[in-house]
């Protein structure tokens, strides 16, 4: 886990909030409505890095792949996904705990980049335990109050455990500010969250990168619903 300042610039930010203002209003196959029918929404979508230029530009050139390289100590990476965040201010869905290696049947490990677009507080920005990445696999949990975001049935995993309860008997859980354009970086096993609702709109993005030695595994529980799609 690190955390990098100031890694991407305020105008690219800005560019960035325009982009994701133009494909939420366009949404793909993946876009889901995360939090409940009738209150302050929180929107997310995966894979549009193809229709802009700039957002293509961010996740396959420059610094994020160079950074990705270097922590997995190759010359090139793979781009698994682009996802993009979209919180209304006063949402209270929250990103539950989880571990973003759990959702995807690939192995081994990869990175997650975590990068908020606007500032945010430690109240409520991504909270992540540290060193949980080399602690058990824990079954995925599902995002979406509507429209599932998993994929199958049955596990093997035990369910997350309370990890605000084990906070008030020693779990070291990380939870920064942030400004606009830091970065949080992540191995996929690591434990994370999101943090309380935020009282302004709130736009973040996930990208993730792969070793190229990274393959794909048949998973003996429910995994992202995109991982099984033709």
């Amino acid at each position: 886990m690190a955390i990098l300042r100031n890694v991407i610039d305020k105008e690219t930010c800005a560019a960035l909030i325009d982009i994701i203002e133009r494909l939420r209003a366009k949404p793909s196959p993946h876009f889901r409505t995360l939090s409940p029918p009738t209150e302050p929404i929180t929107q997310s979508d995966l894979f549009r890095w193809q229709e802009d230029e700039t957002l293509a530009k961010l996740v396959t050139e420059g610094v994020l792949p160079q950074l990705a390289a270097h922590i997995l100590d190759t010359n090139k990476v793979i781009l698994l996904e682009d996802q993009f965040f979209y919180s209304e201010p006063g949402c209270q869905f929250t990103s539950p705990w989880h571990q973003d290696h759990s959702y995807h049947p690939l192995e081994p490990w990869f990175l997650t980049f975590w990068i908020p677009l606007d500032p945010v507080d430690s109240d409520h920005g991504l909270r992540a335990v540290v060193g949980s990445h080399r602690g058990p696999l824990y079954a995925p949990v599902e995002f979406s109050a509507a429209e599932a975001t998993l994929a199958g049935d049955g596990t093997s995993l035990k369910a997350v455990p309370d990890i605000d309860e084990l906070e008030a008997v020693g779990s070291n859980i990380l939870a920064p500010s942030f400004e606009a354009g830091d970065v949080m970086i992540l191995h996929s096993k690591t434990l994370h969250a999101g943090g309380k609702a935020c009282p302004s709109v709130f736009r973040r993005l996930s990208i993730r990168y792969a070793h190229p030695e990274i393959h794909y595994v048949q998973r003996a529980w429910p995994i992202a619903s995109f991982w099984q799609e033709p």
